[in-house]
C-alpha cells in the first residue's frame, strides 16, 4: 500500500528515526515555556476572557487578517473619500478687475507724490460712495440680477474689495458662488467708475481750460491797454512834427519788437518743456497706455482669431441657450466650450501682451528721438530770432534814447508791458496743453485688466479632507477588522494555551509548507524541515508513552473544538511515530460523519467502525494492515442514523474497545470535532485519555475552553493539547543535529 504525498497538509509524514518507548526522550520544548509544569491533566482551564485587547494581541489579529483588513479599508476608504470630495462645496470663486491710475494728467511730466496718495485716497471715497454704488446698481446690465434683489448698494458694499497692489495699479475683487453674475456685477462697477473718473477729469479740464482762456483774454485787453497809454504819453511829450513821428515809429517799433519778443520766448518756452518732457520719457522706460496696449492687442492676428472664434461660439450658445433648458447636456458642453475658449483667449492676451509692448515701446522711443530731433531742430532758428529781436529792439530803445524823448515812456513798456506780454503767453502754452489733453482723449484713470473669472474649485481643501477622511477610514476599517478578529480570540502561540486555558502543551508541530515552496525548494531545506517535523512529533510522542506507562493508558483520542484544527494529521502522524518505535499501533477512524482517514492511507473507508458498531462484521474483518510496518487503521465506515444510535447506546463501542486491547500496544482514535456533534464526547467516556488538537492562528480560545470544559465536566481524563501550525526556527536545533543519520 503506497503512502500518500508528504506535501499534503493531511498527509502523514514517515518518522524515520524510532526511539524506544521505555527511554524516552528529553528533547526540550523549543516553542515556547517548559508546559509540563502546569495544572493537571485534568485541570479545569483558567483563561479568561477581556473586553478590551491590547496592542499587542490587536497587532498579532491584523497581521492574520490584514488582506481582508486592507482590501475593506480600501474599499471603504475609496467609497467615503469620493462621497467627500462630491459633497464638500467648491470654494467661492473671485473675479478681479484692475484699474490703472496715473500720476499725472500729462503723460511723463514730473508728479507730487504727497498730491498723488491724496488723489488715489478721493478716488477711493468716490467709487465707494452709496450714491455711486446706487448709480451703479441701477444700470441696464445689473439691476435685474438675482443677488441685486433689495438693497442695490448694499450688495456692492458687501462684496467690494480693493488694494492697490503697487503705486499706480488698484485691484478691485469679489468673491462669491455665482461667478457669472459676480463678473457682470464688477465689469459694471468698473466701467461706470472710469467713465465717470473720465467725465469728471475732462470736466474739470473744461473748466481749466475756460479760467485759462479768460485770463489769457484779460491779459491782452491789459497789452492793448498799456499800448494805447503809451501812445498817449509819447503824444504828450512832444509826439507832434517830424521829431514826434519818428519818436512815434520807433515806440511802435519797440512795442511790435516787445511783442514779437514775448511770443518767441513763449514759443521757446513750450518748445523747451516738451523737448524736456521727451527727454525726461526717454531717460526712464517708455510707459504706454494700457488702453492703447489693450487695442494693439485686439488687433494683433492671433488674439482676433481665438476672439472670433469665441464670439461664433458665444453667438451659437446664445442662440441654443433661447431653444432649450438650462440643464440640457448640449448647452452645457457648448457652455464648456465657450468657458474654454475664453479661456484660451486670455492666456493668448497674455501671451502677446509682452511682445507687443516691446514693440510699442521701441516704436514710441523711435518715435520720441524723432521728436526731440526735431524740437531741437525747430528752436535754433527760434532762438536765434529772439537773439535778434532783442538786439533790434536794444538799437530802436537807443535811437528813442538819443532823440531825448520817451525815456519815461520806454521804461514805462520795459516794467508794465513785457511781464504782461509774458503772462499772456504763458497763459497760452497752459491753455495749447489743455487743448492736445481734451483732444487726446487721455485720461488719469483707465481700465487695465476688465473683470475676469479666477475659479476656485477647492481642491486642495477638498484633497486635504478626502485623503484624511480616507485615511481614517482606512485606520478604523483596519482597527474594527482587527478588533473582530480579536473577539475570535485565535490561539497566538504556546504560551496563550498555557496562561489562558491553561492546558498542558505536550507538544509542537511546525507549520507545513506549501506545496510550491516544497517543490521550489532547496532539497536541504526541505530535508531540514521533515527533521524537525519527525523530530517534533516523536517528542510529543515520547511524552504520551511516557503518560500511558505511568497510568496504565492504551487507547488515547485525539480531537478538537472545531473542524480544521488538525486533529486527523495529528492523529496519523503520532500513530505512524508510535508504530516507528516499534508498538503494534491501530488508528481507529471515529469521525463517523465525516471520515478523511482513508485518503491519507488510501483504502476504502469501508467496511469499518460503523459496520462494527452495528454488528454486521467482525472486528477483525475490519482491519486493515498499512504500508507502515506495525501499523493498522480501521476505517470509518458507512455512517447512518443507525450507526449514530449505536455509537449514543455505548455498549458496541466498549466491546470493540475491549477486544482491540488485546491486539494492539496503543491505538489511536481519530475522532469528531467536540462543539458540533455530540459523537466524540460519547466515545471519550471509553477512551484512557484526550489529546486535544490546536492550530495556531485557526483555533480559538473561547471555543477550545468550551470544548474542555465540556470534557472535563464529563470526567474525562485531558492529557494535554499539541499546538500545530508553528513556525519553527531552524537554526535553533543547530547545525549538527539536523543533519539527517544515515540509514
Amino acid at each position: 500500500m503506497a503512502l500518500p504525498n508528504p506535501g499534503d497538509p493531511l498527509s502523514p509524514i514517515p518518522l524515520t528515526h524510532a526511539h524506544s518507548p521505555s527511554a524516552p526522550m528529553a528533547m526540550p520544548n523549543m516553542y515556547g515555556p517548559n508546559p509540563f509544569a502546569v495544572a493537571s491533566p485534568t485541570a479545569a482551564p483558567t483563561g479568561g476572557h477581556r473586553s478590551v485587547p491590547t496592542l499587542a494581541e490587536l497587532f498579532h489579529s491584523f497581521k492574520r487578517r490584514w488582506v481582508l483588513g486592507v482590501l475593506i479599508g480600501g474599499i471603504v476608504a475609496s467609497v467615503v473619500a469620493a462621497a467627500i470630495w462630491m459633497v464638500m462645496p467648491s470654494g467661492k470663486h473671485q473675479v478681479r478687475a484692475i484699474i490703472y491710475m496715473r500720476a499725472t494728467v500729462a503723460k511723463g511730466a514730473a508728479h507730487d507724490n504727497d498730491a498723488f496718495e491724496r488723489y488715489k485716497e478721493s478716488q477711493l471715497a468716490n467709487m465707494k460712495t452709496r450714491a455711486f454704488l446706487a448709480r451703479v446698481g441701477n444700470l441696464p446690465s445689473v439691476r435685474n440680477l438675482p443677488m441685486m434683489e433689495g438693497d442695490k448698494a448694499g450688495v456692492y458694499e458687501g462684496l467690494l474689495v480693493t488694494k492697490f497692489d503697487s503705486p499706480e495699479m488698484l485691484h478691485v475683487k469679489m468673491n462669491g458662488d455665482d461667478k457669472e453674475q459676480l463678473q457682470t456685477l464688477l465689469s459694471a462697477f468698473v466701467k461706470q467708475y472710469v467713465a465717470e473718473a473720465k467725465e469728471e477729469e475732462r470736466s474739470g479740464l473744461n473748466r481749466q481750460r475756460k479760467q485759462l482762456s479768460d485770463a489769457k483774454d484779460e491779459a491782452n485787453k491789459k497789452i492793448i491797454s498799456i499800448n494805447a497809454q503809451l501812445q498817449i504819453d509819447l503824444n504828450k511829450n512832444g509826439g507832434g512834427g517830424e521829431v514826434g513821428l519818428q519818436k512815434q515809429l520807433i515806440v511802435t517799433e519797440i512795442n511790435r519788437l516787445t511783442g514779437e519778443i514775448g511770443r518767441l520766448e513763449s514759443e521757446e518756452v513750450r518748445l523747451s518743456a516738451e523737448l524736456s518732457q521727451i527727454e525726461g520719457e526717454l531717460k526712464g522706460e517708455v510707459t504706454i497706455d494700457p488702453d492703447t496696449l489693450a487695442r494693439v492687442v485686439e488687433r494683433d492676428d492671433r488674439v482676433r482669431l481665438k476672439a472670433d472664434a469665441v464670439a461664433k461660439l458665444q453667438a451659437a450658445h446664445d442662440k441654443h441657450e433661447k431653444q432649450v433648458q438650462p440643464e440640457n447636456p448640449k448647452l452645457k458642453l457648448m457652455r464648456e466650450e465657450l468657458d474654454a475658449a475664453k479661456r484660451t483667449l486670455d492666456a493668448e492676451r497674455k501671451t502677446v501682451s509682452p511682445e507687443l509692448l516691446k514693440e510699442i515701446q521701441v516704436e514710441r522711443r523711435n518715435e520720441l528721438l524723432g521728436n526731440k530731433a526735431r524740437f531741437t531742430q525747430s528752436i535754433a532758428p527760434i532762438r536765434t530770432q529772439l537773439k535778434a529781436q532783442k538786439l533790434a529792439k536794444e538799437s530802436q530803445e537807443g535811437q528813442l534814447k538819443n532823440l531825448g524823448q520817451g525815456i519815461v515812456n520806454v521804461a514805462f513798456a520795459n516794467t508794465e508791458l513785457a511781464p504782461t506780454i509774458a503772462l499772456r503767453d504763458k497763459l497760452a502754452a497752459q491753455l495749447s496743453e489743455i487743448e492736445s489733453i481734451l483732444s487726446s482723449q487721455e485720461s488719469r484713470v483707465s481700465i487695465q485688466e476688465d473683470a475676469v473669472i479666477a475659479e476656485n474649485y477647492n481642491l486642495k481643501q477638498k484633497m486635504v479632507m478626502a485623503t484624511g477622511a480616507a485615511g481614517v477610514a482606512m485606520i478604523g476599517i483596519l482597527l474594527i477588522v482587527s478588533y473582530l478578529e480579536w473577539r475570535n480570540r485565535r490561539v497566538d502561540g504556546v504560551d496563550q494555551v498555557v496562561t489562558e486555558l491553561g492546558m498542558r502543551v505536550i507538544g509542537t508541530i511546525p507549520a507545513f509548507p506549501s506545496r510550491a515552496s516544497l517543490r521550489s525548494g532547496e532539497a536541504s531545506q526541505n530535508q531540514n524541515w521533515r527533521f524537525i517535523l519527525n523530530e517534533s512529533v516523536n517528542s510529543t510522542r515520547t511524552m504520551l508513552l511516557h503518560t500511558a506507562k505511568t497510568q496504565q493508558m492504551q487507547i488515547i483520542l485525539v480531537t478538537s473544538a472545531m473542524q480544521g484544527e488538525g486533529k486527523t494529521s495529528l492523529s496519523s502522524q503520532l500513530a505512524t511515530s508510535m508504530a516507528t518505535a516499534g508498538l503494534r499501533t491501530l488508528i481507529l477512524d471515529c469521525d463517523l460523519r465525516n471520515p478523511s482517514m482513508q485518503k491519507l492511507f488510501d483504502i476504502p473507508v469501508a467496511p469499518g467502525c460503523s459496520e462494527i458498531l452495528l454488528q454486521e462484521i467482525d472486528i477483525a474483518d475490519a482491519v486493515q494492515p498499512t504500508s507502515v510496518p506495525n501499523l493498522w487503521i480501521i476505517p470509518a465506515g458507512q455512517c447512518n442514523h443507525r450507526v449514530i444510535a449505536a455509537l449514543a447506546q455505548g455498549h458496541p463501542l466498549e466491546a470493540m474497545f475491549n477486544r482491540l486491547r488485546g491486539q494492539f500496544d496503543i491505538i489511536v482514535v481519530d475522532s469528531c470535532p467536540i462543539l458540533p456533534v455530540a459523537d466524540t464526547l460519547l466515545v471519550a467516556q471509553h477512551v484512557d485519555g484526550v489529546v486535544f488538537s490546536i492550530l495556531q492562528d485557526v483555533s480559538q480560545l473561547p471555543k477550545v475552553q468550551d470544548a474542555s470544559e465540556r470534557m472535563v465536566h464529563l470526567n474525562i481524563p485531558l492529557l494535554g493539547a499539541v499546538v500545530n501550525g508553528i513556525k519553527p526556527d531552524i537554526q535553533a536545533y543547530g547545525y549538527n543535529y539536523v543533519k539527517q543519520l544515515p540509514a
